[in-house]
């Protein structure tokens, strides 16, 4: 199992946004709509110690990207918003799972973590 202080930010977003109710997922063999992917997290380092950790999310719809799913997406980022979850930044995508061409909003969360 992996650890240190960028598992602890991917930890602490899932579970901040299990705590939204939303299912939030980090293997992309179980990403599908509905569901908020999250991916491995980005690192700007300044001590040993502490860093700007960035972790982007992908929020899933089903395809093909009407307005149900438009709907779904808009809704579902304005609760992560509406959290004390550091949304940074976000825009509307698509990805590929299994296949098929998924709608989505990506998003950059910034977390804070620090090593003990």
């Amino acid at each position: 199992m992996a650890s240190g202080i960028l598992y602890e930010a991917v930890t602490a977003t899932k579970n901040a946004l299990t705590a939204l109710g939303l299912s939030a997922v980090t293997d992309p063999r179980n990403a599908r709509p509905y569901c908020v992917f999250i991916q491995l997290p980005t690192l700007d380092s300044y001590t040993y110690n502490v860093g700007d950790i960035r972790v982007p999310v992908q929020v899933l719809a089903p395809p093909p990207g009407n307005q149900d799913a438009s709907n779904y997406l808009l809704t579902t980022v304005d609760t992560i918003m509406n959290s004390p979850i550091a949304v940074v930044d976000a825009r509307p995508g698509l990805a590929t799972f299994g296949g098929q061409e998924l709608p989505t909003y990506d998003l950059t969360i910034a977390v804070a973590v620090r090593r003990n």
